[in-house]
C-alpha cells in the first residue's frame, strides 16, 4: 500500500508542501479559458515543482502528475522549474478543471482543483463582535492562510484517463455519491 492506504501506481511518491498563490494570467477563474490566455500557458491544469524534487520522483517537464492527501486529489501537467524551492509544490489559485483535465487515478473522477487537497479552517477573529462578518452567506466562510500549510503526496500518473467513455466502476460511483459528478 502507498501513503494514506492508497494503492501505489508503481511510481515513486514524494511528500511536498503545497501552496496556492494567485495565478499569473488571470483573476480567479476569469480569462483562464479563452484562446489568447491559453496560449500563455500549457492550456490546462499545471502544477509547478522544483527540478530536484522532480528528479527524485522521476518526473519530467510536462508529465501528467497527481497530488493527493487525505482531503482529495488533483491531476495536472508538471512544470519543472528552477524557480520553485525544493520541498514545495505550487498550483496557481482558481484553475478551472474545464479544460484539459484527465481523471484522477485515485478518485476516478475529473482531476480536481487546488481546493481539492486543502481544508477549510475558520479564522477565530472572524467570529467575534456580532457585526456583519457573522451574517450567513453562501460560501462566506472560506479558507484563510492555513490553506497554504498543507502537505501532499506527488507522483507521476501511470495512466491518463480522459473519462470520455461511459464508466460504471465502484470507485467513481462512491465519489459521485458524495456529491461530485464525473
Amino acid at each position: 500500500m502507498g501513503i494514506h492506504n492508497i494503492k501505489s501506481n508503481g511510481n515513486k511518491e514524494i511528500v511536498l508542501n503545497f501552496i496556492t498563490p494567485h495565478q499569473k494570467w488571470g483573476i480567479h477563474s476569469t480569462y483562464s479559458d479563452n484562446l489568447m490566455m491559453l496560449t500563455l500557458n500549457r492550456g490546462g491544469t499545471v502544477i509547478w515543482l522544483s527540478e530536484d524534487d522532480a528528479a527524485s520522483a522521476d518526473i519530467q517537464d510536462n508529465d501528467w502528475i497527481e497530488l493527493f492527501n487525505i482531503n482529495g486529489a488533483v491531476a495536472g501537467r508538471a512544470v519543472v522549474s528552477q524557480r520553485v524551492k525544493n520541498g514545495m509544490v505550487l498550483m496557481y489559485h482558481s484553475q478551472e478543471k474545464i479544460i484539459n483535465t484527465p481523471g484522477s487515478e485515485i478518485t476516478g473522477v475529473r482531476g480536481g482543483i487546488h481546493n481539492s487537497v486543502t481544508r477549510i479552517v475558520l479564522k477565530p477573529t472572524h467570529m467575534i463582535g456580532g457585526y456583519a462578518q457573522l451574517s450567513y452567506g453562501f460560501n462566506y466562510y472560506g479558507t484563510i492562510g492555513t490553506n497554504r500549510d498543507e502537505f501532499v503526496v506527488v507522483r507521476k500518473m501511470d495512466k491518463v484517463d480522459w473519462l470520455d467513455t461511459p464508466r460504471g466502476d465502484e470507485r467513481a460511483f462512491a465519489v459521485q455519491q458524495q456529491g461530485e459528478s464525473a
